[in-house]
C-alpha cells in the first residue's frame, strides 16, 4: 500500500523532482569547480621545502624569496668584526622546513656599522696586568690590544701605564676618560711598564773593590762587565778604570752595562788621595 502511494507521488511530481535533481547536480558541480580553481590559483594546502638563505646578502635573498612566493622580514641585526653588513646569519623557519607559499621568513643579519662601547664601561686598566686585561677586553668587549711603547716604572713589568684610542690617551695615571665612544672590534694601544730605561748619573766606581762596585751596580740596576788584568780572583781586585767614565753631568740608562778594568792592587792615586784625607783629618 505504502509502495503504491510513493510510486503515485513520484509520477505526479516527476517534473519537479527532475528539476530539483538538476539543481543539486549544478550546485555540486559548481562547488567542485570552485575547489579546483582555489587549488590552481592559491595552491591551497601545498607545502614546499624552504631554501637556505643564510650566508647570502639580504637584498639578493629577498628577491629569491619573492620569486618563490615567500616573504622575508628582518628581526635582528648583529655587528661581527670582519663581516660585511647585510649578510643573513640565521633564518626561521630553518632551511628544509615544509612551509606554505606566502610564508614569512624571519632573518637575523649583520650590521654595517659597529656597535659602540662607552669608555666608562671598560674595566679598570691603569696599573693592571696587560696579559689579563687584554684577554678581558677581547672576551668581554671584542676589543683588540696592541703594545706601542714601554716606559720605566718602579712597579712590576708589563703593567699598564697608559691606554690610547685613535691616538687619544683615554687612561693614564692622571685621568680616565669616561665619555669616549669606542667601536666594537677596534684596537686599543697600550704603554706598559719596564724595569729598565730610567736615566741615572754615572756612578764613580774607580778605586772601589770589585765587591763594592758590584754591590753599587746592583743597587742601581746596572750590569757589570769586568776585565781582570792580573791575578786570578776578581773579588780581591780593585777598579782602575770604567767605561763609560764617571762625570757629574753624564747619564746612563738603568739596565745598561759598565765595563770595569780590574787589577789586584789598588791604584796609586787612590792611595795618595786616602793619605791626604787622613792627614787632613789628623790636622783637624
Amino acid at each position: 500500500m505504502a509502495s503504491s502511494a510513493f510510486q503515485s507521488f513520484v509520477e505526479r511530481n516527476q517534473y519537479i523532482l527532475k528539476q530539483l535533481g538538476y539543481m543539486l547536480a549544478a550546485l555540486l558541480g559548481f562547488f567542485l569547480v570552485v575547489i579546483f580553481l582555489l587549488r590552481i590559483f592559491t595552491h591551497h594546502g601545498e607545502k614546499r621545502a624552504l631554501p637556505d638563505y643564510t650566508g647570502q646578502f639580504l637584498d639578493i635573498a629577498m628577491e629569491e624569496a619573492e620569486d618563490e612566493s615567500f616573504r622575508m622580514a628582518v628581526v635582528d641585526s648583529i655587528f661581527i668584526v670582519g663581516k660585511n653588513g647585510g649578510i643573513i646569519l640565521s633564518q626561521t623557519p630553518v632551511a628544509g622546513s615544509l612551509v606554505k607559499r606566502k610564508r614569512t621568513i624571519y632573518v637575523t643579519v649583520t650590521k654595517s656599522k659597529p656597535d659602540e662601547i662607552p669608555s666608562s664601561r671598560l674595566p679598570v686598566l691603569y696599573g693592571k696586568s696587560y696579559d689579563r686585561k687584554s684577554r678581558e677586553l677581547q672576551n668581554g668587549f671584542e676589543l683588540s690590544s696592541k703594545i706601542v711603547d714601554y716606559q720605566f716604572d718602579a712597579g712590576p713589568e708589563d703593567y699598564i701605564l697608559a691606554v690610547l684610542y685613535n691616538g687619544d690617551t683615554i687612561v693614564s695615571a692622571k685621568e680616565r676618560k669616561t665619555d669616549v665612544m669606542i667601536e666594537k672590534g677596534a684596537v686599543l694601544e697600550f704603554v706598559l711598564s719596564k724595569s729598565t730605561g730610567a736615566q741615572l748619573s754615572i756612578p764613580n766606581m774607580v778605586c772601589k773593590s770589585y765587591s763594592e762596585a758590584l754591590f753599587l751596580a746592583r743597587s742601581l740596576n746596572l750590569n757589570i762587565k769586568d776585565d781582570l788584568q792580573d791575578g786570578d780572583n776578581k773579588f780581591e781586585s780593585f777598579v782602575h778604570a770604567q767605561t763609560p767614565a764617571f762625570s757629574p753631568d753624564s747619564k746612563i740608562v738603568m739596565g745598561d752595562t759598565i765595563l770595569l778594568t780590574l787589577k789586584s792592587a789598588k791604584p796609586d792615586f787612590c792611595v795618595e788621595e786616602e793619605e791626604v784625607q787622613d792627614n787632613e783629618e789628623n790636622d783637624e
